[in-house]
């Protein structure tokens, strides 16, 4: 957590490293910007950045249950939920299952559902990830 002003929530990105995000040109002026103007609540993505590797299970359930269990265990009663690349049906899953704490929803760079036209260059690009 940093910043100081009315909660946000970033939902993870797989980019990213609660640590090494502070050094990096691509996401270090998000971070201080938001921080002016928010108290920014963080966390790394399941088998991403500082959490644990061992994790096996990447589905939509789980990835909602951590960000639950986030804002739960950071105290937060209502508060801005901010989404960026796959973030994105976690966060609006997120915001439809408990409409009474989110204030906003923000969606930047992301996708309400996997596409329906999936190729196999889409599965070998997703198999690889």
């Amino acid at each position: 957590m940093h910043g100081d002003g009315p909660p946000l929530l970033l939902d993870a990105c797989w980019l990213s490293h609660l640590e090494y995000d502070w050094q990096s040109p691509v996401w270090r002026h998000y971070l201080v910007e938001l921080g002016r103007v928010a108290t920014v609540v963080r966390f790394d993505e399941r088998g991403h950045g500082m959490s644990d590797r061992d994790v096996t299970d990447f589905t939509l359930d789980r990835r909602i249950e951590d960000l639950e269990a986030v804002a739960d265990h950071a105290g937060l009663g209502r508060f801005a939920l901010m989404a960026m690349a796959q973030g994105g049906p976690v966060a609006l899953h997120y915001a439809h299952r408990h409409p009474e704490r989110v204030t906003r929803l923000v969606c930047a760079s992301t996708y309400a559902a996997a596409s329906q036209h999936v190729t196999d260059d889409d599965r070998a690009l997703e198999d690889a990830f």
